[in-house]
């Protein structure tokens, strides 16, 4: 496994590398389901209404970028704006760490209040982005703007996936990271990209002191979902780290486990009715695979949050 891994990696780009080791979403190269641009779907799901009362506000992952080549959410904003909720994205920085994106966050919600003079704002967050927003919550004192949190295979209790990468097949080294640094920076556009710290804030013994320091603000729901990765994933990577993070961990997406993943609420593994095989990036629609319709998955969160009030 040890020796496959190593030429994956090794014929991967390096960005690709990066997000990978970084619990995000697959962003290029490898022939992987994120890599190929998506053919026009059509919406033929019953038409939920997600006329919400608060604006919805989606925070990517690390590694992430909301627009571009492979769009992080997909089909995702396009249908919900068609069904009638107001859907808005943060670009907030890819490689930075937690308290650096949560200070963008803020910067970024602020915005949404202003312009559309709601009280509150939907929060719903995809990987780390989970953790940037309950930091924004709990550490930046700014729950009373937040009704609900939904986060989607979110690391809340780290991953071993990150220190698989840290130490066991150090791929993460501060060098590297401060190369990375400079490409984020210079041409993606960070404002204070630190992939090294990045990383490290997604060890298990981080988490633990990072969930100490952020408690649940009793102003804010909460909720979660994940999904869970089979036998036979078309992604080579996904694949590999999938079996890295079994024994350690249990059931898992490719880079999230089950357990790590709940948080507040937990509605459950998506797709798992259906015997689905699911991976990180899927349940957010970057990648081609029919196999799960994201978007009406994202339909089904955001109506529910209108019925009930949020």
């Amino acid at each position: 496994m040890l020796s496959k891994l190593r030429s994956i990696v090794g014929r991967a780009r390096l960005w690709r590398v990066v997000a990978f080791g970084l619990a995000s979403g697959a962003l290029a190269g490898l022939g992987s389901c994120a890599s190929r641009p998506q053919a026009e779907r059509e919406d033929t799901e019953p038409r939920l209404d997600c006329a919400t009362l608060y604006p919805l506000v989606l925070v990517h992952g690390i590694a992430g970028r909301d627009e571009g080549p492979v769009p992080y959410w997909g089909d995702i904003p396009k249908l919900l704006r068609a069904r009638g909720a107001r859907v808005f994205l943060t670009d907030i920085d890819g490689f930075a760490p937690i308290e650096d994106c949560a200070s963008q966050l803020e910067r970024r919600i602020d915005e949404v209040l202003s312009e559309t003079g709601a009280a509150k704002v939907n929060i719903i967050a995809h990987s780390m982005g989970g953790l940037d927003a309950r930091y924004y919550i709990s550490s930046l004192g700014r729950g009373g703007l937040v009704a609900s949190l939904t986060t989607l295979s979110t690391p809340h209790r780290g991953t071993a996936i990150a220190d698989y990468f840290l130490e066991d097949l150090p791929i993460i080294k501060p060098g590297l990271a401060r190369l990375v640094d400079a490409y984020s920076r210079g041409v993606l556009g960070d404002e204070s990209p630190d992939l090294y710290l990045a990383v490290r804030q997604l060890s298990p013994s981080f988490c633990a002191l990072f969930n100490a320091a952020n408690p649940d603000d009793p102003r804010v729901r909460y909720q979660s979902w994940t999904s869970v990765l089979g036998e036979g994933c078309p992604e080579p990577l996904y694949s590999a780290t999938r079996k890295i993070l079994l024994p350690l961990e249990g059931e898992n997406d490719g880079l999230v486990s089950v357990a790590s993943a709940r948080w507040g609420d937990f509605r459950g593994v998506v797709g798992a009715g259906k015997d689905l095989s699911i991976s990180h990036d899927e349940i957010h629609d970057m990648g081609s695979s029919r196999r799960f319709d994201a978007p009406g998955f994202f339909a089904s969160i955001v109506s529910e949050l209108r019925v009930k009030g949020f």
